[in-house]
């Protein structure tokens, strides 16, 4: 099968305005021909029901040096997925952000009680700074840092105390089909099979679509869905990695 681009699926799409190709459509008529398309091309990394296909993640392998406490994971990763391993020490366990860090270095301290003798209790707590070690816990953080762009993070707790490599695998989003030899980041047959009747039934919402095959297009773009849900791994989707002891002598 021929490489399928980026203006291949434009101007199959064009045809229901009636163009026999996209570049005998307006401008406005060709960028919302382009938006249909990158936005059923996202629902191919990020279906509605919340199962990501193979595709849709990638393995990555982070370098930390000493008192280094984040890297950044680069702008196409959403999250991280299942458990990452701190290589040659094994897996890191999950905080949920940056407030759990600072309630894992603070500890109990001693209770304010009010002069009134009411019964005004205040705990109070002592935070003696970041620790620094072998780490073992993790979080991401997508937290807007002023960048020019939003690139999520990902921090280690305690802040390593020599280098260290991370390996884990992460959920991805495309990038988006702009130069029209674009091709689409697929199985090949994904893209007829579910990324061109996604994009059909995304056109519906075109105010220039007049067809009467809605409830045709309808129906293809749910078959495509149920299809790509069937090429969700299933692995992938069993819960979280349990690590039992084992027995001694």
């Amino acid at each position: 099968m021929a490489d399928i681009t980026y203006i291949a699926l434009q101007d199959q799409l064009a045809s229901m305005l009636g163009a026999s190709g996209v570049s005998d459509l307006p401008p406005v008529d060709q960028t919302r021909i382009g938006v249909f398309i990158n936005q059923a091309y996202r629902e191919c990394y990020l279906p509605v029901d919340g199962r990501r296909p193979r595709w849709a993640s990638k393995k990555l392998t982070l370098d930390f040096i000493a008192n280094q406490a984040s890297e950044k994971l680069g702008s196409d990763v959403i999250d991280v997925d299942k458990i990452p391993e701190l290589v040659g020490e094994g897996p890191l366990s999950p905080m949920s952000g940056p407030e759990d860090e600072i309630r894992q270095r603070s500890h109990y301290a001693w209770d304010f009680k009010a002069p009134s003798g009411r019964g005004l209790n205040f705990p109070n707590f002592q935070d003696p700074g970041a620790e620094t070690g072998r780490p073992t816990w993790y979080y991401v953080d997508t937290t807007d840092d002023g960048d020019a762009k939003v690139e999520p993070r990902l921090f280690l707790y305690p802040i390593p105390d020599k280098a260290y490599q991370v390996k884990l695998r992460a959920n991805v989003m495309a990038a988006e089909l702009n130069d029209p030899s674009d091709q689409p980041r697929l199985p090949a047959d994904v893209v007829w099979d579910i990324l061109f009747p996604l994009s059909q039934e995304k056109m519906l919402a075109d105010p220039r679509y007049n067809g009467a095959n809605r409830d045709v297009l309808l129906a293809a773009a749910e078959a495509a869905r149920k299809k790509l849900a069937s090429l969700a791994s299933a692995q992938k989707h069993r819960g979280a990695l349990r690590l039992l002891k084992r027995g001694g002598w």
